[in-house]
């Protein structure tokens, strides 16, 4: 409760000044996060012009057996939404084809697993349903980047965070003091 008194004058602001708009989308996961089950929490969040549109946080279905696994997990649910989320951008803005999203992940082996279709001991066990990133990228859905974890907007969704990361990321989700109170 002390959260939601203290955060209720903040909303979502966009940027309207930017003559090409772009969305945005950040994944992320812990590892092993749950104490109980041992299972990882996925987050991911989508910005347009400026601001978060969509964003989700939940505790996977499976119990990830390494960071990378756990935050490929996480990137294929961010593709799924990614997929989803180009259409409906290309349909309010009118565009020909559907806008390729750059997509930041903070885990660089995560981001080569996904870029190597080669099959080896270390990754042969992972569902072959979470490929499905691999398949987003081949058809231009998603790029893959890097983006550090100190500049990585879900982590606010997998994670306890300080207050000075909470109040940076807060900030990069496009959260800022609304004029109006609530």
């Amino acid at each position: 409760m002390r959260y939601v008194q203290g955060t209720r004058n903040l909303g979502i602001v966009f940027d309207n000044k930017s003559k090409s708009p772009e969305l945005l989308g950040f994944s992320d996961a812990d590892w092993a996060g749950c104490s109980d089950s041992r299972k990882s929490t996925s987050g991911y969040v989508f910005k347009f012009c400026g601001g978060a549109i969509s964003w989700s946080s939940r505790k996977q279905t499976v119990v990830a057996t390494s960071t990378c696994e756990a935050e490929y997990i996480a990137l294929c649910e961010a593709c799924k939404e990614a997929t989803w989320l180009r259409q409906v951008v290309a349909d309010v803005l009118g565009l020909d084809s559907d806008p390729t999203i750059m997509m930041g992940c903070d885990n660089a082996g995560t981001i080569s697993f996904a870029q190597n279709e080669s099959i080896n001991r270390r990754n042969k066990h992972v569902d072959v349903k979470y490929h499905y990133v691999r398949d987003a990228i081949k058809r231009n859905i998603v790029n893959l980047s890097h983006c550090p974890t100190t500049s990585m907007p879900a982590d606010i969704l997998t994670k306890a965070l300080g207050r000075i990361l909470f109040q940076k990321f807060v900030e990069l989700l496009g959260l800022a003091v609304s004029s109006k109170s609530m």
